[in-house]
């Protein structure tokens, strides 16, 4: 196996630097004893909660929270290496200011960090005011660049589907989640079989990613659980070690059918023709059209799987802001649907429900080059331990991660892993192939 390994390891707070919003001061926090990094795909935002003690003189005879003075939104810069070299490095803004512990001589503080987009976002400036036209990758990218004038990386996937709005004033990040749930991908999945998109920051800038391309990538690591057996330690063909692992099971019978995870029943009313139209879907005929993580979708109860279990009624959204800047070029698309209800509606919501059906927590070493949305491979072995459990084991998805580092120095990886499917996909090479 490669030197990423155990649990804990040596981490290196390089930068950890707060900048006062009243004057030129800064002070260095390299020496906090507690850092934890978090991402996630249900998050707009990454996090750093940082929490660290002070005396009296820390600033100019004061301590740091009446010497800045400490208000939030104060520039910070961290840099964290972990215990291969690779550097995570940050610039947030302090969202909240906590407090732990203070006497006459000294205090102790938590800080929770955010990136400053996610501040932005309340200014009535940074709103969506005006009209879009065109594919809503464009939207994103613009509402990004824009309304909330981020200068970070965008790794948006193209939309396969237009949608026009009006913003009505609302925020940037509100717009954002909801447009993503009326966009189809490009690449990855099939127009009428799929839809849904998650939107989330991380290390490295925003994503825009279709589930079923989340779901289409490769692994980036390959894991097995610590204690397997017939597996030498330097094994090559794993990069790491599970030393925790949380199995869990999302797979609710009741709650997922009633999400209408796997069948739908659609009831739309166009209003132009007043034409009514009842559409029934089910995943597993539709199972072509999508990429899953694992081999297959679960296995479900005849007697249960035959009918739909959510049924969703809708208004069709038809000669509703024609795209066009001339209103005889708009008239001429009076009869065009804006929001393609039929292969988006449906589609999206069973897509966003199948999103957690399998889920694990698992500790490794530090790893600062993983990122939310990521996928990795995991080797589990089976109850009797002589065979992988090709249930458990596969293709996950990291849906969050959380970096901590105690004591200033000895840091551990969490990952929460999840797959909209069950079986593991054989992988290439090394003796649990």
């Amino acid at each position: 196996m490669s030197k990423n390994r155990l649990k804990y390891e040596n981490c290196v707070i390089k930068k950890a630097i707060i900048f006062s919003n009243e004057s030129d001061l800064d002070v260095n926090l390299t020496g906090a004893p507690d850092v934890q990094y978090a991402e996630s795909v249900f998050s707009d935002t990454i996090e750093v909660d940082i929490t660290f003690g002070n005396t009296v003189g820390s600033v100019d005879g004061k301590t740091v929270m009446e010497g800045l003075p400490l208000v939030g939104t104060e520039d910070f810069e961290l840099t964290i290496q972990d215990p291969n070299g690779n550097d995570l490095k940050v610039k947030l803004n302090v969202n909240k200011v906590t407090p732990i512990r203070k006497d006459t001589q000294q205090e102790e503080l938590s800080l929770r960090l955010t990136s400053e987009e996610y501040i932005r976002n309340e200014e009535l400036t940074s709103r969506v005011v005006k009209r879009y036209d065109g594919k809503i990758s464009e939207h994103i990218r613009k509402i990004l660049t824009e309304n909330l004038a981020s200068e970070k990386e965008l790794f948006i996937d193209e939309t396969s589907n237009n949608y026009n709005f009006i913003g009505n004033v609302r925020k940037p990040l509100y717009i954002i989640n909801w447009l993503s749930k009326k966009s189809i991908p490009l690449s990855d999945g099939k127009k009428g079989k799929t839809a849904g998109f998650m939107f989330y920051q991380t290390s490295d800038g925003y994503h825009f990613k279709s589930i079923d391309s989340l779901f289409a990538q490769e692994h980036v690591r390959r894991y097995v659980y610590a204690n397997t057996p017939d597996v030498e330690s330097n094994s090559p063909q794993y990069d790491g070690e599970i030393v925790n692992l949380i199995p869990n099971n999302n797979l609710v019978a009741n709650q997922k059918y009633s999400m209408g995870a796997y069948n739908t029943k659609l009831i739309a009313f166009n209003p132009f023709n007043c034409e009514y139209k009842i559409i029934e879907q089910d995943a597993f005929e539709d199972d072509d059209g999508t990429t899953h993580a694992g081999k297959n979708l679960p296995v479900l109860n005849e007697k249960f799987s035959a009918t739909p279990t959510r049924t969703t009624y809708v208004l069709k959204d038809v000669g509703n802001l024609p795209t066009g800047s001339d209103p005889r070029e708009q008239l001429k698309k009076n009869e065009e649907e804006n929001f393609e209800v039929e292969s988006i509606l449906n589609q999206s919501i069973r897509r966003y429900n199948q999103f957690c059906t399998g889920s694990l927590v698992v500790d490794i070493a530090p790893d600062f080059d993983l990122h939310a949305g990521d996928c990795i491979h995991i080797d589990v072995p089976d109850t009797g331990g002589g065979e992988i459990d090709k249930q458990i084991s596969g293709k996950y998805v990291i849906a969050s991660l959380k970096h901590r580092i105690v004591r200033g120095t000895n840091g551990v990886t969490k990952l929460g892993l999840v797959r909209d499917s069950f079986g593991r996909t054989p992988v290439g090479g090394g003796m649990l192939t």
